[in-house]
C-alpha cells in the first residue's frame, strides 16, 4: 500500500509540464461534492437525454437545428 512518502517521491519526478494536471487530479480526489447545488428536474431530464445518446458525437448542424441556431 502506498504512503505519503511514495506520493511525494512521484510528485518530485513529474515533469513541470504535468504539475497542473496532477494538482487538478489530486484536488478532484479530495473533493467530496458537499457544496454542489441540487439538480432540478429540468436539468436532470437534460442529463438523462444526453446520457441516452450514448456519448456519440453530434454534428454541429444537428446541434444548431436542435437549439434553433
Amino acid at each position: 500500500m502506498a504512503n505519503r512518502q511514495d506520493l511525494h517521491e512521484v510528485v518530485e519526478e513529474l515533469p513541470a509540464s504535468e504539475l497542473g494536471a496532477a494538482l487538478r487530479y489530486l484536488r478532484f480526489l479530495c473533493y467530496d461534492g458537499g457544496d454542489e447545488e441540487p439538480v432540478d428536474a429540468e436539468t436532470a431530464a437534460k442529463l438523462d437525454a444526453a446520457r441516452a445518446e450514448g456519448g456519440r458525437p453530434i454534428a454541429l448542424d444537428e446541434v444548431k437545428r436542435r437549439y434553433g441556431l
